[in-house]
């Protein structure tokens, strides 16, 4: 009982944390960490993908909350951003995009939320699985001045 009640307060510290620095509310950071998580559940080997998740306290909660919150099928709204945040991240973003969008966040907020994100990460992990994340997870580029 203890060790969950630790493990419960740690992941909301690190969600309150990640609200913070990213300027979003804490129900916004916890459901697009579980859309993160989610995303890197599909892209990684189950083997990799355990060490995230052992790495980030309460996980398989946030991936539950990121898949019940409602998505807004609303294609117009939802692709220009997508199109827009696509731009400033490049690559194949779109997916993950799509997935924050839906959560209600906005391109400044995904820029913030999505660099903040690999740091705790990489904090945590070892430096293969943070190389393999940091192929995966969307930041913004620097744009040419």
């Amino acid at each position: 009982m203890v060790v969950l009640q630790e493990t419960n307060t740690m992941a909301q510290d690190f969600i309150n944390d990640l609200a913070e620095r990213s300027g979003i509310n804490a129900d916004q950071a916890k459901k697009g960490l579980g859309a993160v998580l989610g995303f890197l559940q599909d892209k990684l080997p189950a083997e990799s993908f355990s060490k995230v998740t052992s790495a980030v306290p309460g996980a398989d909660r946030m991936m539950a909350a990121a898949t019940e919150a409602p998505g807004e099928e609303s294609g117009g709204i939802v692709s220009t951003v997508t199109g827009a945040i696509g731009k400033l991240f490049g690559g194949g973003a779109g997916e993950m995009v799509s997935k924050l969008s839906n959560l209600g966040l906005s391109v400044d907020q995904v820029k913030s939320f999505l660099p903040n994100v690999l740091a705790f990460l990489k904090d945590k992990l070892p430096a293969d699985i943070v190389n393999k994340i940091s192929g995966l997870i969307p930041t913004p580029q620097e744009s040419a001045a």
